[in-house]
């Protein structure tokens, strides 16, 4: 999965500021007027009216921030991102490595708000429900068709290939070492 740069606290994951080229922390301002690509300034930059070959100061512009709830009002768009990144990483289940991941967020909470918001949620499950359901769908129409009372074919008992068979072991995958042994009788 990509990750979403825009959300991300690595600041050398955002590009540089276009009139200092430091990292962009944010929040940060992203002009509306020029682009492609984005045009992004630091808050310093911004402040001082920095203008670049098209771009003007009185352009108009989006403050770009992830500092704001989406889910749940004690978790901003930046933790929600860094706790699903943290249960990619660290595996479902491994509360522990996942708040020590975050860093702003207990064991308990992490599991409490991931239950919550992404396991229990109604939302989440019936679209999960709905992409599972269009998945078997997808592979119903390609799958050859298997009927188990259907008994697979056999060589015939006395042909050449029934005996190199006949120590074959489907479980193992493999063959039984057929050794030969003389008995002396004496």
């Amino acid at each position: 999965m990509d990750r979403l740069s825009s959300f991300s606290n690595d600041p050398s994951d955002k590009p540089p500021c276009r009139g200092c080229s430091s990292y962009l922390m944010e929040p940060y301002i992203k002009c509306a007027e020029c682009g492609p690509p984005p045009f992004f300034l630091c808050l310093q930059c911004f402040t001082r009216g920095f203008e670049y070959k098209k771009h003007q100061s009185d352009h108009t512009y989006e403050i770009m921030t992830s500092d704001f709830p989406v889910l749940d009002p004690s978790w901003t768009a930046q933790e929600e991102m860094a706790l699903l990144e943290a249960v990619m990483d660290c595996g479902f289940g491994n509360w522990q490595d996942v708040a020590n991941q975050m860093c702003t967020k207990t064991k308990e909470e992490c599991e409490k708000h991931y239950m919550k918001h992404f396991i229990n949620n109604p939302l989440f499950a019936s679209t999960l429900l709905n992409l599972k359901q269009a998945e078997e769908a997808k592979t119903a129409d390609t799958a050859i068709p298997f009927h188990s009372t259907d008994d697979p074919p056999r060589p015939t008992f006395d042909s050449l290939l029934s005996r190199d068979m006949a120590g074959y072991m489907p479980a193992r995958a493999d063959f039984i070492e057929v050794r030969e042994t003389c008995f002396c009788l004496g």
